[in-house]
C-alpha cells in the first residue's frame, strides 16, 4: 500500500501543485499591486535602489516648486519693465510731437500725464505675492533679491540650491520714500547729458512724482505754453537715458528667466528619467504577468484534478485489500 500511495505520478502532481500554489500567489499580488517588488524580501538590491530614485525625485518636486516660485518674481518683474519701456517710448513719441509748431501743448501735456499714470499702475502691479522689485516704500532702499537658478547634488548625495541675485535697488523705478532712489522719480540732469557742465543752475528733469517723502530736486517732465523747444530737447534726452536704464534691466531679468526656465526643463526631463527608472526596476508587466496567472491557474487545476484522481483510486484499491 505504501508503494501505490508513493507512485512517482503523485509525487510530482504533489510537487508541483506546491509550486504553482506559491507562484500563483505572488503573481496574483502583482496583478493587483501593479508591482513586481513590494518590499526587501522580493528583491533587496532593487528595492533599495528604487526607494532612494524615489526619494531623489520628490526632492526634485520640491527644487520644481522652488524655481517655479522664483519665475513667477522674475516674469512679474520682467512684464512690467517691458511695459514701461512701451509707455516710455509714447512719452518720447509725444514730446517729439509737442515740438511741432502749431501743436496744443496743454492737449499734449495731458496725454503725458495720462502715461504717467498708466506707467505709476502697471509698476504697483508688479508684485507677486507682497513682493515688488520694481516699487519701493520701504524707508531702506530695496537691497538684493535672490531667486534660484539651478541645483547642485554633491559627491555625498545631498541636493542644494544656487542662487541668482538681482540688485533691487539699482533697479527700482519708484520709490515712495527717497524720490532719489527710483529711476522715475529721480532728477536727472540734462546739461551733463548734453555736455554742457557749465549750466547754471543745473536742467534737472523728473518723470513721476510718488508723493515721496524725499521728493526730487528739478522739474517734472511736462509740458506748459512756456515750455521751450530746448526745454523739450532736454526732456527727451531724459526719456532716452531712462529707455536705456529699462532696455537694460529688462535683458537682465529675461537672461535670469531663461536660466530659470533651463533649468526647470533639465528638472523635468530627470524626473521622467527616475520615473522610467524605478518602473523598470519595480513594476510589474501586466501583459506578461496576466498570461503566468492563467497558466498557472491550469496548472493548479490540473494538479488539482490528478491528486483527485489518484485518491479515488487508492480508495478503491484499500477497498479491494480489505
Amino acid at each position: 500500500m505504501s508503494d501505490a500511495i508513493t507512485t512517482s505520478y503523485i509525487q510530482s502532481a504533489l510537487q508541483t501543485l506546491l509550486f504553482v500554489n506559491d507562484s500563483l500567489e505572488k503573481t496574483q499580488k502583482a496583478t493587483s499591486s501593479g508591482y513586481k517588488i513590494n518590499s526587501p524580501a522580493d528583491n533587496a538590491s532593487y528595492w533599495s535602489v528604487a526607494n532612494s530614485m524615489t526619494s531623489d525625485k520628490n526632492i526634485l518636486s520640491s527644487v520644481s516648486d522652488a524655481l517655479s516660485l522664483g519665475t513667477s518674481k522674475v516674469d512679474a518683474a520682467y512684464s512690467a519693465v517691458s511695459s514701461s519701456i512701451d509707455v516710455v517710448n509714447q512719452i518720447i513719441s509725444q514730446l517729439a510731437t509737442a515740438k511741432e509748431d502749431g501743436v496744443n501743448k496743454a492737449t499734449v501735456n495731458g496725454t503725458l500725464s495720462d502715461l504717467k499714470s498708466s506707467l505709476t499702475s502697471l509698476i504697483r502691479s508688479a508684485s507677486f505675492g507682497s513682493d515688488n522689485w520694481l516699487y519701493n516704500t520701504s524707508d531702506a532702499p530695496a537691497g538684493q533679491k535672490s531667486v534660484p537658478v539651478y541645483f547642485q547634488r554633491n559627491v555625498a548625495g545631498a541636493v542644494s540650491l544656487s542662487y541668482a541675485s538681482f540688485d533691487a535697488s539699482a533697479s527700482t523705478l519708484i520709490d515712495t520714500a527717497d524720490a532719489s532712489r527710483g529711476l522715475l522719480t529721480g532728477d536727472i540732469d540734462a546739461s551733463t547729458l548734453s555736455g554742457d557742465t557749465s549750466s547754471t543752475p543745473p536742467r534737472n528733469y523728473y518723470l513721476i512724482d510718488a508723493g515721496s517723502t524725499a521728493p526730487a530736486t528739478g522739474s517734472p517732465i511736462a509740458l506748459t505754453d512756456s515750455t521751450t523747444p530746448a526745454d523739450i530737447d532736454d526732456m527727451v534726452s531724459v526719456m532716452n537715458v531712462i529707455r536705456t536704464r529699462l532696455t537694460t534691466m529688462g535683458s537682465t531679468l529675461g537672461t535670469m528667466s531663461n536660466r530659470i526656465d533651463a533649468q526647470g526643463s533639465f528638472i523635468s526631463g530627470l524626473s521622467d528619467v527616475f520615473d522610467k527608472s524605478v518602473s523598470h526596476l519595480i513594476d510589474a508587466d501586466m501583459e506578461e504577468e496576466s498570461t503566468k496567472l492563467s497558466a498557472y491557474q491550469a496548472q493548479q487545476q490540473l494538479s488539482s484534478q490528478i491528486l483527485g484522481m489518484a485518491n479515488t483510486h487508492l480508495q478503491s484499491l484499500s477497498t479491494l485489500f480489505r
